[in-house]
């Protein structure tokens, strides 16, 4: 049995989430960087850092920081689990942004930022903080249905 099986047997989806991503979290050797990982584990960091940017600062800090040069992959994570409501919103920062593909270039996305206004990222945030979609059995049972890639 694998670690990620072995993750998947815990008692609360939280305590799954965590471990399966240490798990994936130790085949990371530098910050933003994923060449160690496969599609499947790519998969959940994306979802992973989406929903840490989001939750804590909404689209415009997701976009603002790092996070935001994985804006396509991650778009292509939620659609990978089932996340229809989610990818939906993320599509629509992508036109509130005004600039597809979204700039990998950090610096890039911040000008693009700064002349945008806020108004249009607190719609997208309500939207997103209102949405009754339930990511964490989404992603616990894309990894289900995927172990063989995990460990």
């Amino acid at each position: 049995m694998t670690s990620t099986e072995i993750a998947l047997l815990l008692n609360s989806d939280l305590e799954k989430i965590i471990r399966i991503g240490e798990i994936i979290g130790k085949k990371i050797t530098e910050r933003d960087v994923f060449t160690g990982l496969n599609d499947y584990e790519k998969t959940f960091i994306y979802i992973d850092i989406f929903e840490n940017h989001t939750t804590n600062g909404g689209f415009e800090e997701f976009f603002w920081n790092s996070s935001g040069q994985f804006s396509h992959e991650i778009l292509e994570a939620y659609e990978a689990i089932g996340a229809t409501k989610t990818a939906t919103l993320i599509y629509n920062a992508f036109t509130a942004f005004g600039e597809i593909p979204i700039p990998k270039d950090n610096a890039f996305r911040k000008k693009i930022l700064i002349d945008l206004k806020s108004e249009a990222w607190d719609v997208l945030d309500q939207a997103f903080y209102k949405s009754k979609e339930n990511i964490v059995p989404l992603i616990l049972s894309f990894v289900a249905r995927n172990s063989a890639y995990f460990d």
